[in-house]
């Protein structure tokens, strides 16, 4: 899941040291979350950091001067410009060394046209307000959507959650995207639920599991109504089935048989199988977990003793292939239908990052060789 921090809830904790920075952090690095802060957000909170210090000069200067008033002192003020110049500096190192532990992404200043940024400030048009305020907000919204996947490629909703606390530009009273936004993502063929706003990272933190389950969703619907134009399902399996499957040794079959066959090998299958979604799961910030089962029509080899065959009182169901394997067995082939099922790791590009048989007929992959 992508997040993306605005400058107020940095300016907030300064330091990023709080219970809900460690929680947040924690995600990351357990690849549940992928942090994102713009550019434009880094230097407006190390601006406010350095006007905080300049008015804690401005308070005590103004402080000595009633304190000389009264006492005809002449005390100076301890903190000088050299100080704060350091503390600047001292502070943006700690700002880039929290980015760098916890692979927080930061996102550039956005290539967006004057023109089109001017014509939004004229009409009023979110992020900018009543007074043609919001030009800051304007870019970070702009980084917003850079990060954004189109409807049709999209594999889950919401992509993405926007931390912050200025819901006035950003969305309504009850922190719901504004109108003005949701109109801007669907003429620019983002889906209007892309994006979801919460006001502080405790509540974040708090629905993660929930935004994981709705995301989880999301993709399995997609992938049950067959919403993603460029992935098929049924295509990866069938891939896998044939240069996995077919040519490997099928063990302990639960199936019923009326031979004894020996290490049946996997000869071919049929595609026209329909694979059943059991469920979908988020595993971290950009896979998900699929589980399907399916039935597939499976043609196998086997050996078969001569003595067996020519007792069997029904022998239409096996196709004899080499008679005079040896001495003793013959090599025959048949058709059985294997009940299966099968994991696989999709992540948000929708490339398949692992796939696997989990079992076959109740008999775990392990017996595959």
């Amino acid at each position: 899941m992508k997040v993306v921090l605005d400058s107020n809830i940095i300016i907030a904790d300064f330091w990023l040291v709080t219970t809900n920075f460690k929680l947040l952090f924690e995600s990351a690095k357990k690849g549940d979350v992928i942090i994102y802060i713009p550019e434009v957000v880094l230097d407006e909170v190390v601006n406010k950091f350095s006007k905080r210090l300049e008015d804690s000069v401005r308070i005590i200067d103004s402080e000595l001067n009633a304190f000389k008033k009264l006492t005809r002192e002449k005390e100076k003020n301890p903190l000088t410009k050299a100080m704060i110049d350091k503390s600047v500096s001292t502070y943006q190192k700690h700002l880039l060394k929290i980015v760098k532990d916890n692979s927080i992404i930061v996102i550039k200043y956005p290539k967006t046209e004057h023109k089109f940024l001017a014509n939004k400030s004229i009409n009023k048009i979110k992020p900018f307000n009543s007074n043609e305020k919001g030009y800051r907000d304007c870019l970070i919204w702009e980084n917003i959507k850079e990060l954004l996947t189109d409807c049709e490629s999209a594999v889950s909703q919401p992509e993405l959650v926007f931390i912050s606390n200025n819901y006035k530009d950003f969305a309504t009273s009850e922190y719901e995207l504004h109108p003005d936004l949701i109109s801007e993502l669907e003429n620019e063929d983002y889906d209007s639920k892309s994006i979801i706003v919460y006001p502080s990272l405790s509540e974040f933190n708090d629905k993660q599991t929930k935004l994981f389950f709705a995301q989880s969703k999301s993709f399995e619907k997609k992938l049950k109504q067959k919403e993603l134009w460029n992935f098929d399902l049924h295509t990866v399996i069938t891939d896998y089935l044939f240069d996995k499957y077919v040519g490997s040794e099928l063990f302990e079959s639960d199936e019923e048989r009326e031979y004894d066959s020996s290490e049946p090998t996997v000869n071919s299958i049929y595609d026209d199988f329909e694979e059943k979604i059991i469920s979908v799961k988020k595993l971290n910030a950009t896979d998900f977990l699929v589980d399907v089962e399916f039935d597939v029509n499976t043609m196998i080899d086997f050996f078969i003793e001569k003595s067996e065959y020519w007792s069997m009182e029904n022998t239409k169901h096996i196709s004899i292939q080499d008679s005079d394997w040896n001495k003793w067995v013959m090599l025959a082939e048949t058709e059985i239908l294997v009940s299966m099922s099968m994991s696989l790791i999709v992540d948000n590009d929708l490339n398949v990052k692992s796939c696997q048989i989990n079992k076959i007929n109740k008999n775990y992959a392990q017996h595959f060789v």
